[in-house]
């Protein structure tokens, strides 16, 4: 069986989700459809075996393990930019 890796376009996805506090807004700063986004962070759910948001109303949150994701993130981001 196949182990699902989580790509750099989902983490991308997945951090402009958390900063924007929703999936519509992240889409169109990423030029993608809604549906797309939401396939991306469903996979990356997937590949980390755990649920990373909490709907609340029309809003997102990230559950503990989202936090911890969106640090790492972050960390990543900021070194590619250095390089």
């Amino acid at each position: 069986m196949r182990k699902l890796r989580p790509t750099l376009r989902q983490l991308q996805v997945f951090e402009a989700i958390v900063r924007h506090g929703n999936f519509t807004r992240a889409s169109e700063e990423l030029f993608l459809t809604q549906p797309t986004v939401s396939m991306q962070v469903k996979k990356l759910a997937d590949a980390m075996g755990l649920p990373l948001f909490e709907h609340v109303g029309r809003t997102v949150k990230p559950t503990e393990a989202g936090l911890e994701l969106y640090d790492t993130c972050k960390r990543i981001f900021e070194s590619l930019a250095s390089l």
